[in-house]
């Protein structure tokens, strides 16, 4: 058995979605043997051309917190990092990620409230159908297609559909998504090492990917402009051990001991209080 975290670490806007600047929100979320075991998301305000968004980024008023820290979060801290999780060799692992434009309906000054409820309803679509392509799936077929298309046709007007805000323009849509799988035993053999992060170096051995999309297939250029171009990146750790201390100060703000987090049950596991371990 492995231990592994996995973190969203920027997006680079080489061309923005919309006319104005966008408002993408952004989700990351990794599913397990078709198990929803991490997730987060974040809106990402005043996207423009040629700029790159990272969650190591510091907020201009308030240079003490994170720019974009992660919302709605499941085993997952507010810097996008998520896990550790206790893989097997068989195993069956997916990376979801997607950022979603927003500006025409301008998300940004909804009231909180309505910013978590399509966060959430955005989320729990995300979860049903990454599971939904990976049953649909055989061994070894490739994923980022067909969650694409999927996140293509339940996300064409996200606002309007998910809570009912009608939008001003006709640039909100889909900028990228994607659902990358490996086994357990892939995870394995990646070949991993020191690697950089934005404020000196992680911890533990990891890798990075980094991929590249358009909006092409939902984009009408003679309103919005040129299409969206985007370079995601996410990174993953290998554990040798996992540390409780840091990850309750890391995931549960405020609460340093199990207790606070303990079952009502007598007897519960701590593996599968933190995360870990699947409930």
């Amino acid at each position: 058995m492995s231990f592994y975290e996995f973190r969203f670490e920027n997006f680079h806007a080489f061309h923005k979605r919309g006319n104005i600047p966008d408002s993408d929100l952004v989700t990351f979320t990794i599913i397990i043997n078709h198990i929803d075991r991490g997730h987060g998301s974040a809106l990402f305000n005043v996207v423009t051309t040629n700029s790159i968004y990272s969650t190591d980024d510091l907020s201009a008023a308030t240079p003490m917190y994170l720019a974009y820290p992660a919302r709605n979060r499941l085993n997952m801290d507010v810097g996008w990092s998520t896990g550790p999780f206790e893989t097997a060799p068989t195993d069956e692992v997916v990376v979801i990620y997607s950022g979603t434009n927003t500006s025409d309906s301008s998300l940004a000054s909804l009231p909180n409230q309505d910013q978590d409820e399509l966060e959430l309803k955005i989320l729990n679509a995300i979860a049903k159908k990454g599971v939904a392509v990976v049953l649909g799936a055989g061994i070894g077929e490739e994923l980022g297609n067909a969650f694409s298309e999927a996140f293509k046709e339940i996300f064409e007007d996200p606002i309007g559909d998910l809570i009912g805000y009608s939008r001003q323009g006709p640039c909100n849509g889909p900028v990228f998504s994607d659902a990358r799988r490996f086994t357990g035993a892939e995870l394995d053999n990646l070949n991993v090492g020191p690697l950089a992060s934005g404020s000196g170096f992680y911890s533990f051995p990891g890798v990075r990917f980094t991929n590249h999309y358009t909006d092409e297939a939902t984009h009408d250029s003679s309103v919005c402009g040129h299409v969206a171009e985007t370079d995601v990146t996410f990174s993953l750790l290998r554990l040798p051990y996992v540390s409780v201390k840091d990850l309750m100060s890391r995931r549960f703000e405020g609460r340093s001991s199990l207790r606070s987090i303990r079952p009502t049950e007598s007897a519960f596991s701590v593996k599968q209080a933190l995360g870990i371990s699947p409930p």
